[in-house]
């Protein structure tokens, strides 16, 4: 075996950045941010729960993809300029998404939890009255009893 045989089957170690998977993560998430912050607008909780598991998964490639870039900033320096302002571009635009979807999700869950407690407040004012009969077959309205009220809403 020569050592130019050996060299040609040792993988190069040295990090790389994936920049088709970075650039199909961004763009992705992008979109899906779009979509899910538009159901947040409209109140539409199927919606954002139906897109998480794409969320979630394209997050992990996100993060996958952009692990080496973090770890080495200077394998910025090996990607075409036109790749650097792209990935720039899509970088910028997914950081507005997430901004906007975060504010967003926090209004949303700000919301429940307003609503919530005004159910809550309204079932501890209200009370119940029952009218039964008494041992000396009369109307007796039994005390008046606080009715319970349940309220289970996730996101």
């Amino acid at each position: 075996m020569t050592h130019d045989d050996h060299d040609d089957h040792v993988p190069d170690s040295s990090p790389i950045i994936a920049f088709d998977d970075l650039m199909f993560a961004c763009t992705n998430l992008c979109e899906l941010l779009e979509i899910e912050n538009d159901a947040l607008v409209s109140h539409d909780a199927e919606t954002v729960k139906i897109l998480t598991e794409n969320k979630v998964a394209l997050a992990r490639l996100y993060e996958q993809a952009m692990e080496p870039l973090v770890k080495s900033p200077e394998l910025a320096e090996t990607l075409e300029p036109e790749q650097r302002e792209q990935l720039m571009e899509i970088g910028l635009k997914l950081k507005e998404l997430t901004r906007i979807n975060a504010l967003r999700l926090e209004a949303e869950m700000e919301s429940y939890q307003r609503v919530m407690d005004i159910l809550a407040d309204r079932a501890k004012q209200r009370t119940v009255s029952a009218t039964t009969y008494g041992r000396a077959g009369t109307f007796d309205d039994g005390g008046a009893t606080s009715a319970s009220l349940a309220f289970n809403k996730s996101l």
